[in-house]
């Protein structure tokens, strides 16, 4: 086994939360890093919030799956809205999330 892919995994597995990947089909148990939360942006005295979050995931536990999927995180459902692979391993993917 590489030892990258390796070290990448036992990441996820010591580091990772808990989440479901498409709840209302088959649903997968995987792991995610969290990388952003959401995005705040100050205008003078006003805060505008924009619900988005971007996790990572193993690649092998986002196979066969794209733009659309759902997550259930803690009981909260987001969608993916957008994916991308900037792993040059190619071992994770970044999800850009947003609430449902």
């Amino acid at each position: 086994m590489d030892p990258f892919l390796r070290a990448v995994e036992t990441a996820f597995e010591q580091h990772g939360i808990e989440a479901t990947l498409d709840p209302d089909g088959a649903a997968l148990s995987v792991r995610l890093l969290p990388m952003r939360g959401d995005d705040i942006a100050d205008f003078g005295s006003m805060q505008i919030q924009e619900p988005g979050g971007v996790f990572e995931i193993l690649a092998s536990a986002f196979a066969g799956h794209d733009r659309g999927a759902t997550l259930e995180i803690g009981g909260e459902r987001r969608r993916v809205k957008h994916t991308q692979m900037r792993d040059p391993r190619r071992f994770k993917v970044q999800l850009n999330t947003v609430p449902l």
